[in-house]
């Protein structure tokens, strides 16, 4: 399996899972220290010979995606992989009109540019399965853009309706 965004939150509690269903387990994550912690909690409940490997990667990068990708088939044996999580997101990118652009950016790049990266580079090992999953995971805001009058939030939810409309 493979899970971006796995160094806190949904990406952690998804990695803890998988490899509690024996799952071999590569994970992502842009922050090196949250990165780490998810490995010593694995380390921890599942012991050394746990089958975890941790990549530092932006998701928002092609390059750096195809190279967690090669890291991934020199530390795991394997020709394919069964489940791709899409997980990595970030909150935020506030007003379209008020807040600057590269707030706005970022937000959009890391909640859909890095679908469709990892999408890009992984697929053709998902497709190589004999059972392959991919999970995207979006938003309420994917379905629903607004969250209040006084709280804006467009990349975010624009974001998330795009990972809703290329899921479907």
């Amino acid at each position: 399996a493979v899970v971006t965004g796995g160094g806190s939150g949904i990406g952690r509690a998804l990695v803890m899972q998988l490899l509690a269903d024996g799952c071999r387990v590569a994970t992502c994550d842009i922050n090196a220290t949250n990165l780490a912690e998810t490995g010593t909690l694995a380390q921890q409940q599942y012991g050394d010979g746990v089958a975890l490997s941790l990549h530092s990667c932006d998701v928002t990068r092609e390059a750096e995606v195809q190279r967690f990708a090669s890291e991934l088939l020199e530390q795991h044996p394997v020709e394919h992989i069964n489940l791709l999580f899409n997980n990595a997101g970030v909150a935020g990118g506030g007003s379209f009109i008020n807040d600057k652009r590269e707030q706005w950016e970022t937000t959009f790049n890391v909640c859909w540019g890095g679908v469709y990266n990892c999408c890009r580079v992984f697929v053709p090992l998902v497709v190589a399965s004999d059972a392959g999953h991919i999970v995207n995971v979006s938003s309420v805001n994917g379905f629903w853009a607004c969250m209040g009058p006084h709280f804006p939030h467009t990349a975010y939810s624009a974001a998330k309706f795009a990972v809703k409309g290329f899921s479907e």
